[in-house]
């Protein structure tokens, strides 16, 4: 049981921060009793969230007092912390990266008591050069890098098989005959028939607003009728979840558009043909982010349509990166939401809902579950309109079905968990909510093996955990009466 309780009060929590901004509040410590602390810290800190496996890192930390404090008595300790330059605030689909301020005592013998705030940081300046290079190297070496891996991982694979089994190298045939027909199909027939292809992008390095220019070189040996040539310019989210035989990616399109430049025409034969490439990217600021295993990606596809043969076609990736000197401007790809008049009681959590209440009844509006989820995913941006929106609905028992990710290991440490209980992070189907379970100790079975099958049962909402941008529902031992 911690022996104080910490809370932290921002000069400005409204505003928003230009990364490496310094954010300057206070810490204030109530002690229940007399207390040992090692060490009072608070530090700046991202954290990603959303489907991918979580990313964090602290961009400034200082330490506020070291000593004794007296129980009954409260400490306020002025605090000034830099905010990381990067990533800046983003919310999107599987995507999610928040700044938090936190603050943490060292008790002995003791959970250390934490306390955090949310803000939002903005960037207004390049990234490093190094930063820059390293990315651009990165992304354009993505797909060498996993030729090469598979290569050498098959030839090894091959050599160890037919040390324990000579006539392994019939499966190795045929693996390698089936990886030639696919090479000979989809590489070397389309560079026949077109010749020397070359693609390729001016800059690989933009802002929102710019123009990604590019240009298309064709050079055949005779007269190729082509049915279309289409340029394609997408931003994707990319989020990895789980390891080993339980890795898998999780892919969302923010932006796709496609430009057709040559439908129904000719290629001349013995002659160079030049095709300029170009298109205006979106204000919206939606930067290129790498952050372990959530990404952000920018990337180029050109294909060519060639009439009764196997298409060619070519990629090329480039990164979106803020102005310098651009209006600080949070990124988020959220849809705006309108405002809600909000009570406590279950008739006022139905008008949230879009329930039509014109007449007093004998009994309160019911709200389901599933528009609850739909209003929450339009205002999970919205801190205010959220807290306000959970109050009103809790205390209403909730039918549940939901999709269950993986059950925690330290939800023992969780304050909100039940005694000896569980913790399952589990997501709504439609839309892809993030939720945090806390089940008592005798549901812990029925949340093994579930693969991808949805879970039913009963619960009440109690909560919204800032950090990871999950709900919190308390599961009940048995459906109501």
């Amino acid at each position: 049981m911690a022996k104080c309780n910490l809370s932290i009060d921002l000069q400005n929590p409204d505003t928003i921060f230009v990364g490496g901004e310094t954010v300057r509040g206070t810490v204030t410590v109530q002690a229940d009793s007399n207390v040992r602390c090692n060490g009072l810290t608070v530090r700046s800190k991202w954290t990603t969230n959303g489907r991918g496996n979580i990313a964090s890192e602290v961009g400034e930390e200082k330490t506020l007092f070291d000593g004794e404090w007296l129980g009954g008595q409260t400490y306020r300790y002025d605090f000034e912390v830099q905010t990381a330059k990067w990533p800046p605030t983003y919310h999107g689909h599987y995507l999610n990266v928040d700044h938090t301020i936190e603050a943490q005592a060292d008790i002995p013998w003791s959970f250390d008591p934490k306390a955090d705030q949310v803000i939002r940081v903005t960037a207004t300046k390049l990234p490093s050069a190094e930063e820059l290079s390293e990315q651009v190297t990165k992304l354009k070496g993505l797909p060498l890098i996993g030729c090469g891996a598979i290569g050498m991982l098959f030839v090894f694979v091959f050599f160890f098989a037919v040390v324990v089994n000579p006539f392994a190298w019939i499966l190795g045939g045929i693996v390698g005959i089936i990886s030639g027909i696919w090479w000979f199909i989809f590489r070397f027939l389309p560079k026949a028939r077109l010749g020397n292809v070359e693609y390729k992008l001016q800059t690989q390095t933009l802002s929102p607003g710019e123009e990604l220019i590019g240009e298309l070189v064709v050079h055949p040996k005779r007269d190729i009728p082509i049915n279309q040539i289409k340029w394609q310019v997408q931003a994707e989210e990319v989020c990895v979840s789980g390891s080993g035989s339980n890795r898998r990616t999780h892919r969302h399109t923010l932006l796709d558009q496609s430009v057709p430049l040559m439908q129904n025409q000719t290629l001349p034969g013995n002659r160079e043909t030049r095709i300029p490439l170009r298109i205006t990217l979106p204000a919206d600021p939606f930067y290129s982010l790498d952050l372990r295993d959530n990404d952000l990606c920018w990337k180029t596809n050109i294909r060519i349509d060639i009439p009764r043969w196997p298409d060619w076609k070519g990629s090329e990736r480039f990164t979106v990166v803020p102005q310098s000197g651009s209006t600080p401007a949070a990124i988020s790809t959220s849809m705006p939401t309108g405002g809600f008049a909000v009570d406590t009681s279950r008739a006022a959590a139905a008008m949230v809902m879009g329930t039509p209440v014109s007449q007093p009844t004998s009994s309160p509006p019911e709200v389901s579950f599933s528009e609850t989820m739909r209003v929450l995913w339009e205002a999970r941006n919205d801190r205010m309109q959220t807290d306000r929106l959970i109050e009103a609905v809790q205390g209403i028992r909730f039918q549940l079905e939901l999709i269950i990710e993986r059950r925690l290991l330290y939800g023992v440490d969780d304050p909100a968990a039940y005694r000896n209980g569980h913790v399952i992070w589990a997501h709504y189907p439609d839309p892809e909510l993030p939720i945090t379970l806390y089940a008592p100790s005798h549901l812990g079975a029925e949340f093994e093996q579930l693969g991808d099958k949805p879970w039913q049962g009963y619960g009440e909402i109690t909560g919204f955990d800032r950090r990871y941008g999950r709900l919190k529902i308390h599961l009940e031992d048995a459906p109501p009466a």
